[in-house]
């Protein structure tokens, strides 16, 4: 069986429940999952929320952009762009599509295959 975040959320849950520490979470999920545990950060994080009264297990929505700003849309916009004006910068191509300028750099480099 594979552990998602999920399963560990839920393992740390249960442990921190029976009164463990964080410390001796980590090394259990250290000594099970490998290198795919999470950090001990992250262990003491949530069991401190778990302590605090949290029961939550699901993770939580993040805010802010999601990592899927880079679509077929956002590439074929850039591309537009590109196409438009030959001589646009990546900045102007950012602050024009509202993206990030590594984003744009990337769909540069990685989707149009320009240098």
């Amino acid at each position: 069986m594979e552990f998602t975040k999920e399963n560990m959320r839920f393992y740390i849950f249960i442990r921190c429940k029976l009164g463990e520490s964080a410390e001796l979470i980590h090394e259990t999920l250290q000594t099970v999952c490998g290198d795919c545990a999470c950090s001990y950060q992250t262990v003491c994080r949530w069991v401190e929320e778990f302590n605090e009264g949290k029961e939550s297990i699901p993770g939580c929505p993040r805010p802010g952009r999601p990592k899927s700003c880079v679509n077929e849309q956002t590439i074929d916009s850039i591309k537009k762009g590109i196409d438009e004006d030959p001589h646009i910068s990546v900045r102007e191509l950012s602050d024009t599509n509202g993206l990030l300028y590594g984003t744009v750099h990337t769909i540069i480099i990685e989707h149009l295959c320009m240098k």
